[in-house]
């Protein structure tokens, strides 16, 4: 049996209190437990799949790539 933390005893115990944190354009949506914090998304058929440490630092460098991206694209135009 895995050690848990005394955050995580009422998840341990009881089950996680998921709360709705954000809903995505692919009809998935992203729950965060209350609680202890534990990020899960959903499919579109509705299966849940928890989010590892690797996925987060892969997302949000994604995130972060993007935003870049947008700032370098933005035309420039010359005032005459």
């Amino acid at each position: 049996m895995k050690p848990t933390s005394n955050k995580a005893l009422p998840c341990a115990v009881f089950g996680h209190n998921y709360v709705k944190t954000k809903t995505n354009s692919d009809q998935t949506t992203e729950l965060t437990c209350s609680h202890c914090g534990t990020v899960v998304t959903t499919d579109q058929h509705g299966n849940f799949d928890e989010l590892s440490i690797a996925n987060k630092h892969i997302q949000s460098t994604l995130r972060q790539l993007f935003h870049l991206n947008l700032q370098i694209s933005k035309p420039n135009f010359l005032k005459l």
